[in-house]
């Protein structure tokens, strides 16, 4: 499950397929930990630019103790303190974290950089490296541009396979504009059992293959 705690950033890129702006809305706490009940296995915390959430920090925290698989999210590193904090946590394996570094991107502290790449072996798999649990990442996703949001070229596909929660609590089957809707965190959600990612332009949800999670 992709929450998205808010849908502000602090950049604006030409290849920002969730179309996010320095205007938008944040994620209640009362919508997070109601997000909560939804969600098992995966989970990722992501925006916009989570980190600029007020309570990012407290939503990290309670994602953590929830989850039974490591938290995912990505940051564009624009806040220097935070993000060489959430480098240090990837290198420990408390959390998954990537950093996004591509040319649609700003410019950002040379820190930041460093705290996601120095010590990290290259290695084709987790279990071929002594650091097995260093789950720092830098991405750059210029070879797989997503025709959604502002970004107008590339293949088209879905900028979230996942289930994903909007700031303000509505549930959906993925990223994708047409993706139906489950519901909403803070009355009822029903997701079909056997909803597959981006399923939406393809699956024609029954009211009888439904349940409420």
């Amino acid at each position: 499950m992709y929450l998205q705690i808010t849908n502000r950033c602090n950049m604006s890129c030409e290849h920002c397929g969730m179309n996010c702006t320095k205007q938008g809305e944040d994620m209640t706490p009362k919508t997070f930990e109601n997000a909560m009940d939804y969600a098992d296995g995966y989970l990722s915390l992501g925006g916009g630019e989570p980190t600029i959430h007020p309570l990012f920090w407290r939503f990290l925290g309670l994602a953590i103790a929830h989850a039974e698989d490591t938290i995912w999210l990505a940051t564009n590193g624009s806040i220097t303190d935070t993000a060489i904090a959430l480098a240090k946590m990837a290198r420990k394996g408390v959390i998954s974290c990537a950093l996004s570094q591509d040319s649609y991107h700003d410019p950002i502290d040379d820190r930041v950089v460093r705290a996601f790449a120095e010590g990290k072996k290259q290695t084709h798999s987790y279990s071929d490296a002594k650091d097995s649990y260093d789950f720092r990442e830098i991405r750059n996703v210029e070879d797989a541009l997503i025709n959604a949001g502002r970004c107008d070229f590339g293949e088209d596909g879905c900028v979230c396979e996942d289930i994903i929660v909007k700031p303000n609590g509505d549930v959906f089957g993925c990223g994708c504009d047409c993706a139906p809707c489950f519901g909403n965190v803070n009355s009822t959600v029903c997701i079909p059992n056997d909803w597959d990612w981006c399923g939406c332009s393809r699956n024609q949800v029954r009211p009888e293959e439904l349940r409420v999670a």
